[in-house]
């Protein structure tokens, strides 16, 4: 159990969904943690670094984000930093696992602070695939907020070329996308890198945002993808600047490097080059 390892020192719930185990553990070193199926997915301690580098570079990348479409993400803490935008005027956060959704509301009220409630937010209980197949509506950006494709997961057909395909007609003119990217440690960095060459099939412009969790004992990635390939970073990083708001991770001059990778990880695009597909994802996800 994965658990174990982070010195926990009290459970604060254990379950199980429709979909996975659910544990909530407070810890000595990260503070509150949640674990599915074992699995640690997010920590008090440093839950906004993942959280803001998942949700403001895709959001500053654009002028005027009004409409977010946000697929996983059951904690609320995406969509706590998607409303920091004051121009943001609905966002739908779609979750297969409306029990853990509920979990969280409970007992994790330091990551959403009661985000859910804000009436600018659409909660949806159900398959995020489905919902982008069915709708009508065209968003600014989406964001995929997904635990792991692990076998037998309903996140597995979240990571294909034929979900990004949908997931690009669901976007207004200019749209961005931002996608929870994987580990890239040098050991554990083909899926990521599978990801980001399936979205180069997929985007003209893909770019990768390297960060570091302490509570997830590794480096990770976030990839956001653009439609416009006149994408500028200075851009960003001034609409960042101005809009005064006040980020414990990023800044306006953290922005100017946000894209800078380690040779190996550009090297293993090379290395792991194919494409993620509806029908490979379960065989190529995990080698």
């Amino acid at each position: 159990m994965e658990e174990i390892a982070y010195l926990c020192h009290r459970a604060v719930y254990s379950g199980r969904s429709g979909y996975q185990r659910i544990d909530v553990v407070d810890t000595l070193a990260h503070g509150r943690m949640l674990f599915l199926d074992g699995i640690a997915q997010s920590a008090e301690s440093d839950e906004f670094i993942y959280h803001e580098m998942l949700v403001h570079p895709a959001l500053f990348s654009l002028p005027r984000p009004r409409s977010v479409l946000v697929i996983g993400g059951a904690e609320g803490a995406t969509i706590r930093e998607v409303l920091r935008h004051p121009t943001v005027e609905r966002v739908v956060m779609v979750d297969i696992d409306g029990e853990l959704v509920e979990v969280c509301r409970k007992h994790l009220p330091q990551w959403h602070r009661g985000s859910f409630d804000d009436p600018r937010v659409e909660l949806v209980i159900g398959d995020g695939r489905r919902y982008v197949t069915d709708a009508r509506e065209s968003f600014d950006s989406v964001i995929l907020d997904l635990s792991d494709p692990e076998e037998d997961s309903p996140a597995q057909l979240l990571f294909t070329r034929e979900f990004y395909r949908l997931v690009r007609d669901r976007l207004k003119p200019g749209g961005t996308v931002s996608v929870q990217g994987e580990g890239i440690s040098p050991r554990d960095i083909s899926l990521h890198a599978r990801m980001k060459n399936t979205l180069d099939d997929v985007f003209p412009r893909v770019m990768v945002c390297p960060y570091t969790l302490p509570s997830f004992h590794r480096p990770d990635a976030h990839i956001l993808a653009l439609t416009d390939p006149r994408w500028s970073l200075d851009a960003l990083a001034r609409r960042m600047e101005s809009s005064g708001m006040e980020l414990r991770y990023l800044s306006a001059s953290y922005a100017q490097g946000m894209f800078l990778l380690p040779a190996y990880v550009t090297q293993a695009y090379e290395i792991h080059n194919d494409i993620l597909t509806d029908n490979s994802i379960g065989a190529s996800a995990h080698p």
